[in-house]
């Protein structure tokens, strides 16, 4: 193989990532000032400027090194002068892009490998050494532990012999060839002893973080390979396929069954190892989560795991500085992970996590998986490919490592067991409309634009916008009221389930007080208080804050809470928290709602469970009934912004990265648009039928904002937020603020626009905070 230098490299790809710049003499793009149409600055520049003040600065002390001369990614911006691609002429893909849309034989998918792989290098990876021709390989110490024979092995290679990796084989007893379960994890974790009593040849190769316990071996390939800038994980995965070197020239080994298994960080690299060679016949990737099994499409802060920001921020040394620059702009990455899970086909891939682990989200995997799947079974493999997610958190057991033997079995023809495709959500649109039997010609509803309604206002203009926004939160069941208590503690009766346990529910902090409380259809919702009242309660009545979480699918409220929560209580308000269907302890509730209620929506539910929650807690005699506030991020602001405009007893409002503008969220944005309510999360399935008519919508968020008016209303919408051009926000609550000015309250809905992504960082939350004080 012909071996390509990374200046060459570069300056091959330039063009097409980099765009117009230069090659310092080390071969990195370095920044030259552009003009552009009016003398505009390099727009790249601008953003990356951008990055430098919203991002939390990357850690400079963490396991490992980034090259032979960076601490973090702010020293390697400033040597290289690298800057992000220009982002305004990349397009969006605000859905995953399927691997094989377009593609009509396998010559082209060939093609298109290759072109996968070279994106993935480039932004994600960076450039990897060929394999080695000259591989030596020294035995250094054998025993026996029982029936099992151990080896190991020193394989020395690279200029000079100077790249090293150590092995330990444990081979079990009888006649081979034997499959190989191949991982990077030591033997004092948990995962190689289980397949070796299944027949499996273990397989230890020594490139892992030390956090693990043992020496990263290809920690010195960045000083044997100077002119690769492969990151750590592409160190590891490349230490994986020199362990296969080996391994297809020993006789106990069968060269057609070898599988790769990685856990968490090591599940990353070896979902890597396996799509960059063809060799590995089958992979598990388990808990690997961002960078692995979850598309960073559904990374970002809104979804409370790791975003690529704060990924690239606490590892900068996991992937290539360049990954980085995508902060933000996750739907502008050329290639997703569904298209390196793409690249395993048609061998053996198992998507293995916890639906409740912390940096988990399961509605993101379930995305990808049907994206892949369309691969392999357009190669007639779909049985090869399984998604399997458990209960539990991070950690995996026994158990957990027996399946991962029964897909190897499976894959490899040993044995055969039932295949894994587990579902958490499950929902689709077009799965919808079967349930429902719904269909609406938006023809027959008129074009609406922006503001048209102020000119109108009264009580009838209003009550119209409700029923519509009734009419899309669907047809809810009659119920009945959970019976309100008085009393600050007691027992609610209702239980948040196991759940609750593995998220360690609720907080106990000694800065605040604590209270269960049921409510609405036999939930439980936490109530959490300012710590001098816990005992005794204070004879004061607290405002209270609502709080309503994003879309945090694995962890609902938890994530990221507590330190919100103890600012509010310490200001004197108490904050009630709990799970919207679908997310934290009720994770599992929403994966048969349709069918139980198929004329209703979840959004109807939120809203329903939110009002019931507000029912249980105004009774309560410590809290001010005529002080309740909604504070919601995302799907929160959503939820809350709507709640609000249906019940009055809801003082005031902050809604952040909640508004927007429904009727101009057309494909043309390069946004989820109505799709993220109807199609993606299900949380309306109804606006479904308006893509493509989107000026038809029964209604946008400028007549909820009206619908709420004159009730304060605090709108933060940051400038960089790609799921709401921040100029359709203004626009939404300008002509709202028409009718707050009509009511005589024109001061009352205020916008806030902060620099930064769609996120809910520290000091928006104070800013939010110091606006609630000055309403109480």
């Amino acid at each position: 193989m012909e071996k390509i230098t990374r200046r060459t490299f570069i300056a091959q790809t330039a063009s097409l990532a980099v765009g117009a710049s230069a090659l310092s003499a080390e071969g990195h793009a370095v920044w030259q000032p552009m003009a552009t149409a009016g003398g505009n600055p390099d727009p790249r520049r601008e953003h990356l400027e951008a990055l430098l003040k919203i991002l939390t600065p990357s850690k400079s002390d963490f396991t490992g090194r980034i090259n032979a001369v960076d601490k973090n990614w702010e020293d390697w911006v400033k040597r290289t002068g690298e800057l992000p691609p220009d982002f305004d002429a990349l397009p969006s893909h605000p859905f995953l892009v399927d691997p094989i849309q377009g593609l009509h034989n396998p010559q082209e998918w060939k093609s298109k490998r290759k072109e996968i792989r070279a994106q993935l290098e480039q932004w994600f990876y960076g450039k990897m050494p060929p394999a080695p021709d000259n591989l030596r390989v020294v035995v250094t110490d054998t025993w026996n532990e029982g029936k099992v024979a151990v080896r190991k092995v020193r394989l020395e290679f690279g200029p000079d012999h100077r790249g090293t990796l150590r092995l330990q084989l444990m081979i079990p007893p009888g006649k081979g060839p034997f499959p190989v379960f191949l991982t990077n994890h030591p033997r004092s974790r948990p995962w190689a002893a289980v397949a070796v009593r299944r027949g499996y040849i273990g397989c230890i190769y020594s490139a892992a973080d030390p956090y693990y316990g043992d020496a990263d071996d290809s920690d010195k390939f960045i000083e044997v390979y100077p002119e690769y800038d492969f990151s750590c994980l592409a160190r590891w995965a490349w230490a994986a396929m020199r362990a296969v070197d080996y391994l297809c020239t020993i006789p106990e080994v069968d060269p057609h069954k070898i599988g790769i298994a990685g856990h968490s960080r090591n599940g990353k690299q070896a979902l890597l190892a396996a799509a960059f060679d063809e060799r590995i016949g089958a992979v598990i990737a388990s808990s690997g989560n961002t960078g692995e099994c979850n598309p960073y499409l559904y990374t970002t802060e809104m979804f409370a795991n790791e975003s690529i920001a704060e990924i690239t921020g606490n590892f900068p040394n996991w992937f290539h500085p360049r990954l980085r620059f995508f902060s933000g702009r996750e739907h502008q990455l050329p290639v997703d992970q569904n298209a390196m899970m793409a690249l395993v086909a048609p061998r053996g891939l198992m998507l293995y996590f916890a639906y409740a682990e912390h940096d988990a989200n399961s509605v993101g995997v379930e995305q990808a998986y049907p994206s892949v799947a369309r691969v392999y079974a357009s190669m007639g493999d779909q049985d090869k490919f399984w998604m399997h997610q458990r209960p539990g958190e991070h950690p995996t057991t026994a158990e957990d490592d027996e399946v991962f033997c029964d897909f190897l079995d499976t894959v490899f023809g040993r044995q055969k067991f039932p295949q894994r495709v587990t579902w958490v959500h499950g929902y689709t649109f077009d799965g919808w409309k079967k349930l429902s039997g719904e269909s609406i010609n938006p023809a027959t509803h008129p074009t609406r634009v922006c503001g048209d309604f102020v000119g109108r206002w009264g009580d009838a203009t209003r009550n119209g916008i409700l029923q519509k926004i009734s009419w899309a939160l669907g047809e809810e069941p009659g119920g009945v009221r959970f019976p309100a208590r008085k009393e600050l503690h007691g027992t609610p009766m209702t239980d948040d389930g196991v759940i609750s346990l593995v998220l360690a529910r609720p907080y106990r902090d000694k800065a605040m007080g604590y209270a269960p409380l049921g409510y609405g259809d036999d939930l439980k919702a936490d109530l959490y208080y300012p710590a001098e009242a816990n005992p005794p309660v204070s004879p004061a009545k607290w405002p209270v804050i609502v709080w309503m979480h994003p879309y945090a699918y694995p962890t609902g409220y938890s994530r990221y809470g507590r330190s919100a929560f103890r600012a509010l209580t310490k200001r004197g308000f108490a904050v009630l928290a709990f799970d919207q269907i679908g997310f934290g302890t009720r994770v599992l509730d929403a994966r048969n709602f349709y069918q139980r209620y198929p004329l209703w929506s979840l959004m109807g539910k939120m809203v329903a469970d939110t009002r019931a929650a507000i029912d249980a807690v105004a009774g309560l005699d410590q809290i001010d009934g005529s002080r309740i506030y909604l504070v919601g991020y995302s799907l929160g602001a959503k939820v809350g912004l709507l709640t609000a405009a249906t019940d009055d007893r809801i003082k005031g409002l902050a809604a952040v990265c909640g508004v927007d503008a429904l009727r101009l969220d057309t494909a043309a944005k390069g946004t989820e648009g109505v799709k993220h309510y109807s199609h993606l999360h299900g949380l309306l399935p109804r606006l479904g039928f308006f893509v493509g008519h989107e000026s038809r919508l029964p209604f946008d968020y400028d007549e909820v904002l009206a619908a709420i008016a004159p009730r304060p209303v605090l709108v933060v919408a940051p400038t960089l937020d790609r799921y709401a051009p921040v100029k359709d926000v203004q626009m939404e609550v300008e002509a709202a603020g028409k009718i707050y000015a009509q009511l005589g309250n024109e001061n009352a809905l205020q916008l806030e626009t902060p620099l930064g992504f769609n996120s809910f960082t520290p000091a928006m939350q104070e800013s939010v905070f110091d606006w609630l004080g000055k309403q109480v």
